[in-house]
């Protein structure tokens, strides 16, 4: 493909022909308004999407909502005459997994090209914590309940859960954080799944908190009501970023820490 060829003048100089496809890497090819045009077989690999469906599609629907300012700031300075951009940014999996990339992006005369290199095992573990739940103290891992911070999906994909997750459920708090195997959806009874997810929708068009009751299927087998609370939480811009909340067992009430509390 003509494109790659000309990716490749503009990075190395080098006009051999080169199979693309083959390369470890992620190669992406964006128009000015940072739509995907082409890419590699190394894109499928890291972002779990076959590239017929992501033809066009804005590139910023792959990263995390929290990177997405950074992106957009990225190609803005490259249009404006920057020379390159390096950065590293959160991607979603289709599995709803996070991966940590190392993104090299430069312009071309017809929008912009980027290499895409999973680093997400080079990450220090205390950064990818923080990231996963920068505004919960783990202090909150001694409390009888299960705080949570998730993604609005129908998975409630869990970026932290506290350890009192494993009283809870019978399951230990590292087997739901970004786990496609086992989700917190999968947790709830199916007949309430509904229910919730309409619920937490609702809540979030009207701008306030959630509260509800319904059922858990433990790992046990057995079934436990357990009420919820929980609330949107808003990047500067007013971008919905993912949910926050405490999970208890129905009838108990734990004392809590005052900013908790008024928290939810």
């Amino acid at each position: 493909m003509s494109w790659w060829r000309r990716l490749l003048d503009a990075l190395s100089g080098d006009r051999r022909s080169v199979d693309f496809d083959v390369l470890p890497i992620a190669l992406i090819h964006l128009d000015d308004a940072g739509e995907m045009r082409q890419a590699n077989r190394g894109w499928e690999q890291l972002s779990g999407h076959r590239l017929r469906d992501c033809l066009h599609v804005d590139h910023r629907e792959f990263l995390h909502i929290e990177d997405r300012p950074v992106w957009q700031q990225a190609l803005r300075s490259l249009a404006e005459g920057a020379g390159f951009w390096v950065g590293n940014l959160r991607y979603l999996h289709r599995r709803a997994e996070l991966r940590w990339v190392e993104v090299r992006l430069v312009r071309h005369r017809d929008g912009f090209v980027a290499s895409l290199a999973d680093i997400s095992a080079q990450m220090p573990e205390h950064q990818q914590l923080q990231a996963r739940h920068r505004s919960l103290s783990n202090l909150l891992d001694g409390l009888p309940l299960m705080v949570y911070r998730c993604r609005n999906n129908r998975s409630w994909s869990m970026e932290y859960v506290s350890a009192g997750c494993l009283e809870l459920t019978g399951y230990p708090a590292q087997r739901l954080v970004d786990s496609h195997c086992l989700t917190f959806n999968g947790l709830i009874h199916p007949d309430d799944r509904e229910r919730v997810w309409h619920g937490v929708q609702q809540a979030l068009r009207e701008s306030r908190p959630f509260a509800f009751d319904y059922r858990l299927l433990c790992a046990d087998g057995s079934e436990k009501w357990v009420s919820e609370r929980g609330r949107g939480i808003y990047s500067d811009l007013g971008d919905l970023l993912g949910l926050e909340g405490v999970v208890m067992e129905r009838g108990v009430e734990p004392t809590m820490p005052e900013e908790l509390v008024v928290g939810f």
